[in-house]
């Protein structure tokens, strides 16, 4: 081969090696870019935070039974849940008189229930669902009624409790645009925020004892999306 064409393929070569080098260069350049943005988009997914209301009954065997009402606020890292829990049990009050017709006034007055907690647990997600159990501890305000030798006493005890709660709820399993009107009407763009349902077991362990069960509604963001 000539001088010429040793030349030629030497300059052949090392212009096969300038891009092969500008060619691995930029692959681990956008290697590195996607990552970055891969571990953005990670660091900027929602927070598992909502809200939940409770209606149901409960009973704590000859203290009070009846009508429950509840809230709670969650917040989940990981599989660990943290929840505030604030739960009231009315029962009918027997000496309501004309006001009994107007079923609200008729749980007014009568052996009540008052419990705040905080509780820890653990919530399993299952894509569009999720099971959760918690305990903790509760300071309870127990006002209830005796009526001895036909005389009628009142009682208020307060007492630390141990409270539970076992909940199943549902939720969208992917980003949606929020409903109004009874879910009727889209608005917005799709979002992580939304409602939920399902059923709450729940009660505390203490000087006097309760157990109930009701319905869950909640808003909020139930899941990593």
């Amino acid at each position: 081969m000539s001088f010429e064409g040793y030349f030629l393929l030497d300059l052949i070569e090392k212009a096969m090696k300038k891009y092969y080098y500008v060619i691995l260069v930029f692959f681990f350049t956008c290697n590195s870019f996607a990552q970055k943005e891969k571990d953005s988009t990670e660091v900027k997914s929602n927070p598992i935070v909502y809200v939940d209301f409770l209606v149901g009954a409960s009973n704590s065997g000859n203290e009070v039974n009846g009508l429950t009402f509840g809230f709670s606020a969650n917040y989940q890292i990981n599989k660990d849940l943290f929840t505030f829990r604030s739960t009231y049990v009315a029962e009918t009050n027997p000496d309501a008189g004309l006001a009994s017709v107007l079923i609200v006034p008729l749980f007014i007055g009568g052996d009540s229930l008052n419990e705040f907690a905080l509780l820890y647990g653990k919530r399993f997600i299952f894509n569009g669902s999720a099971l959760s159990i918690s305990a903790g501890v509760s300071s309870n305000l127990l006002r209830y009624s005796r009526t001895v030798d036909g005389e009628k006493f009142r009682y208020n005890e307060s007492y630390i409790a141990v409270p539970f709660e076992l909940n199943f709820n549902f939720f969208k399993a992917k980003k949606k645009r929020f409903r109004v009107l009874y879910g009727i009407i889209p608005v917005g763009q799709p979002t992580a925020f939304g409602r939920s349902f399902g059923v709450k077991i729940f009660g505390s362990l203490g000087e006097f004892n309760y157990f109930g069960v009701g319905l869950n509604l909640g808003l909020g963001w139930h899941k990593k999306y």
